[in-house]
């Protein structure tokens, strides 16, 4: 591979990693909001010490950027309340303008909360939640025999689960698992 080909495969790789692309997108930000560029390795490698810290079950980060996330999004939705407030009667829509910003603002905020309650209430790596049994595995693990609810009148369960006595009235009816 000629050093072009070897240059273009890394811009390609470049273009294509979540790291690269959200150090880019934050250097771009920071430095429209502080004047101040980020060396572009120093914030790649930012990136990548989060992403890894998120990998090994270290949500600190993120609960902090949610709770950010949350507080900024407050901050907008009172604001634009406020203006949408001090435009009502006013000509112009504005005023609705304004307050279906704050109501976006307060929908968002919302569910970055909601995020967050998510977040801190799932299972750990080293707790796993026990795997709800299917009623197709139920069916399949425990097979009904011969004596089954097709020899048996309607009303008798026999040593069936409920669910098989119910599903048997089904196909007795026609409503079984093929209907």
């Amino acid at each position: 591979m000629d050093a072009e080909s070897a240059r273009r495969r890394e811009s390609a790789a470049q273009a294509v990693d979540p790291c690269v692309t959200s150090a880019v997108v934050v250097a771009a930000f920071w430095e429209d909001a502080n004047g101040a560029a980020i060396d572009p390795q120093a914030g790649y490698e930012a990136v990548l010490d989060q992403v890894q810290a998120v990998r090994d079950g270290a949500l600190s980060g993120p609960e902090a950027m949610l709770v950010g996330q949350a507080t900024a999004l407050n901050a907008i939705f009172a604001e634009m309340a406020r203006r949408g407030q001090a435009a009502l009667g006013r000509p112009g829509i504005a005023a609705e303008r304004y307050l279906r910003l704050a109501m976006r603002a307060q929908a968002q905020s919302r569910a970055t909360l909601r995020a967050l309650s998510d977040m801190a209430n799932r299972p750990s790596k080293e707790v796993e939640a026990p795997r709800q049994i299917t009623r197709i595995e139920r069916i399949i693990v425990q097979p009904r025999g011969h004596d089954a609810a097709y020899d048996m009148p309607l009303g008798e369960v026999g040593s069936m689960d409920e669910w098989a006595a119910r599903n048997a009235e089904r196909e007795s009816y026609g409503q079984g698992l093929d209907a």
